[in-house]
């Protein structure tokens, strides 16, 4: 079977995949692993028991002929026991090793010397069985196959590479410690379920390396890791010092002029990229480690000026200042009493509501920039260049843009009075900056011009403009206040959408309900059972059992009761011996009642309840006469009119057949992307030409509703199964924002070659 794979996509350039996605690959080749190894299970069943009479018979040993006799015996009487319980245990604990290797699993904590128990004997021996036979077992594995299955894991994992022992979900322990929890609720000692566990390594290790090639080509066409480099571990970055002639010079003149140990430090722990990079950062004729003791801030300036590549250099280097030893200069580097007493006079000189056009620099005038220091200066520059960013952000409505593009003076001052805004995620203002971003994406808040959240935002603005001094504290204070405007949102939304909820899941539970319904009378039927009968039960009496169930009926009017009305009526036209004749007649009284009962209980239409009747009266005769020529003389029998005198009369309809909707296949990517969204998925809809986000709101309890939401567009409700054929057609996709606002910015500035985030 070939597995449906997601349309094609750029290649994954950040080391991650987007959480959604990673979840539902792991489920899908959680799906795809479990049917091809329950096959081989199913495989090795049809021939352990040959196996273990062939070894029983080769054996000289009583006592271990008797075992493998008793493991034979097990497998004859528990097979499909064994195969679906495979199943299952595989199934747990692939999600547990998944969810210890995300750290979603329960943490672990070292054991009080009150807690320590000795290990018990048998437990470590089922242990030291499993691990043996998973050793057996790799060792039978294509070694490509293996590592594939390691680094594609690790990757959706976020790892660099499972271990086999922990946390790789897919590795030959996980295999038999599910055969192990298979097998062991089989009567007998473990003597017994290990000799079955012998039995299946030979078929699990012949097979399991097609297991391997089948999920590792599955995640090859989802785009995971299409080639794997093969690489040997080395020691980290050691310096330039004794690894180019160059690098080395450049190392020992950062040392001279910075002074001392502290220069060798910093020198020592730049590698030789970062200090070329800082040498091509100055225009010709100059060096940005030409001044002695620190960085010619001066020269980095002059790059920044000249734009390209030098503003991207200078950027990585603000963002992690440790890498560029210059922690030293942004905490030494006192603030500008001109420049701040300029910014002061512009922000209280404040842009208009809905922002607009500004042109920052020219408003500051070169007289104060040329009074300012080179890092204020820098830090002006890229400032600058971050709302430049912001406003070219799709990902940001224009309204949003529009109240924070405002803030880029009060931003400066804070960037100016905090050096630590590129480097660090928890600068007050960068918080507040992403914060914005990511509320304004919601799609259920309206961030249309005159809307509730934007009038809220833009009095949130006004005050940080015309209160803002030297206190960051102002920017916590006010991502308290959005988080109040986002809280009073939800509570509001919630409101709205309690009935819409409410009745979608009523109707899940009368579904549910009735599919249980469906199932239970399919399983006390016969292929005797008339079909008059059997459309009785599945489009009327399936009904009274949803009844029952939906409103907690109790008495005679209660699930069981009604399940044992199915029972009745079911047994009371099936063939009759000769000696059940008295049977049917004492008991047809209560059945023709409680058949009444519940068909008052669904308004069944009259014409169809006598025709029902009628039809039932008339099997009921056609059996007592076919009893009655069996009965031995003398014997008293009910006549047919007896019986026909309990039951009412005429005139039936049939009902359409029951149809089963077929189910999806289980290793299908996007039904899998379907039940992994979480509350609060963004999903953009493709409604005609336009396209439409909406927030995954509301999950039903059972997973069969997906409610979307979208202050524009309203709610809709899909099943997973109809939300993954959106998915399939490209009529709806997953809106994964891994980063946040200012990530994405600083990212974007860095350029391609950029560093690991800010802490």
């Amino acid at each position: 079977m070939v597995t449906p794979a997601r349309p094609a996509a750029p290649a994954v350039t950040t080391g991650s995949r987007p959480a959604t996605e990673s979840k539902a690959l792991l489920s899908q080749c959680r799906d795809l692993a479990r049917s091809k190894l329950s096959r081989i299970v199913a495989e090795a069943l049809d021939k352990v028991e040959n196996d273990l009479f062939a070894a029983a018979e080769a054996s000289t040993s009583r006592a271990e002929q008797q075992v493998l006799f008793e493991a034979m015996s097990q497998v004859k009487a528990h097979r499909g026991d064994i195969a679906s319980s495979f199943d299952r245990y595989f199934n747990e604990i692939y999600d547990r090793r998944t969810a210890a290797s995300r750290g979603l699993g329960a943490p672990s904590k070292e054991p009080t010397l009150g807690e320590l128990t000795l290990v018990d004997d048998a437990a470590m021996e089922e242990d030291l069985v499993v691990n043996d036979l998973a050793r057996k077992t790799r060792n039978r594995i294509d070694p490509e196959q293996l590592l594939g299955i390691r680094a594609r894991f690790g990757h959706l994992l976020s790892n660099e590479q499972v271990e086999d022992d922990t946390a790789n979900p897919l590795c030959p322990e996980a295999v038999f410690e599910a055969l192990k929890m298979a097998c062991g609720k089989l009567p007998g000692d473990f003597a017994v379920k290990r000799s079955l566990l012998n039995a299946f390594q030979p078929y699990v290790a012949a097979g399991i390396t097609t297991v391997y090639a089948d999920v590792n080509q599955n995640l090859i066409s989802h785009h995971v890791l299409p080639r794997i480099k093969h690489q040997v571990k080395r020691a980290a970055d050691i310096g330039v010092a004794g690894s180019n002639p160059l690098a080395a010079s450049q190392a020992m003149n950062l040392a001279q002029l910075m002074g001392g140990s502290q220069g060798a430090a910093a020198a020592a722990a730049m590698t030789q990229s970062q200090l070329m990079a800082l040498n091509q950062l100055a225009p010709p004729g100059q060096n940005p480690l030409a001044m002695s003791g620190a960085l010619d801030l001066s020269a980095l300036l002059a790059g920044v000026m000249n734009g390209g590549a030098a503003r991207a250099q200078v950027t990585r280097m603000l963002a992690d200042p440790s890498r560029y030893a210059m922690e030293a200069t942004l905490t030494s580097t006192p603030v500008s009493p001109a420049l701040m007493t300029s910014l002061s006079a512009l922000q209280s000189a404040a842009m208009p509501a809905g922002g607009g056009a500004f042109d920052f620099m020219s408003a500051l005038g070169d007289q104060v920039r040329a009074q300012s220091n080179p890092l204020d200066q820098l830090t002006i520059e890229l400032v600058t260049m971050v709302f430049d960013y912001i406003l070219d952000d799709k990902n940001v409505p224009e309204t949003v843009k529009g109240e924070i593009s405002r803030l880029q003076i009060v931003a400066v001052k804070a960037a100016i009075l905090d050096r630590t805004f590129f480097a660090r995620r928890q600068h007050p203002m960068r918080q507040l900056l992403d914060r914005v971003a990511e509320v304004a994406a919601d799609p259920d808040i309206a961030t249309e011009e005159g809307t509730r959240f934007i009038l809220e935002l833009r009095a949130m603005v006004d005050y940080i403009v015309h209160k803002f001094t030297d206190d960051l504290a102002i920017f916590t204070a006010a991502l308290d206040t959005l988080e109040q405007m986002v809280e009073e949102n939800r509570q509001t939304r919630q409101q709205e959408l309690a009935p819409t909820t409410s009745e979608l899941e009523r109707k899940e539970e009368a579904e549910i309900a009735h599919a249980t319904a469906l199932a239970e009378i399919k399983r006390r039927m016969t292929r005797k059972t008339p079909s008059f009968v059997r459309e009785f039960l599945y489009q009327w009496w399936g009904k009274t059992l949803v009844d029952a169930y939906m409103k907690e009926r109790e008495g005679d009017d209660s699930w069981t009761h009604r399940l044992g009305v199915v029972d009745a009526l079911v047994w009371s036209v099936s063939p009759l011996n000769k000696g059940e004749i008295q049977q049917l007649a004492s008991m047809l009284p209560t059945l023709m009642r409680s058949l009444l009962r519940g068909m008052n209980a669904i308004e069944m239409p009259a014409d169809a309840r006598h025709g029902f009747f009628n039809q039932l009266m008339q099997a009921h005769t056609a059996s007592i006469n076919a009893a009655k020529a069996q009965a031995k003389p003398g014997q008293p029998v009910p006549t047919a009119a007896e019986v026909a005198r309990v039951q009412e009369a005429p005139v039936s309809e049939p009902p359409p057949e029951e149809t089963a909707e077929p189910q999806p296949e289980g290793d299908d990517y996007f039904v899998h992307t379907a039940m992994a969204l979480e509350r609060g998925a963004i999903i953009e809809f493709l409604d005609g030409a336009a396209a439409v986000r909406a927030k995954l709101s509301w999950v039903s309890p059972k997973q069969t509703i997906l409610l979307f939401t979208s202050s524009a567009a309203g709610a809709r409700k899909l099943a997973p199964k109809a939300f993954a054929e959106l998915l399939r057609q490209q009529k709806a996709q997953v809106i994964e924002v891994s980063e946040a606002l200012m990530d994405r910015v600083v990212h974007a500035m860095m350029g391609p070659e950029s560093l690991p985030a800010a802490a």
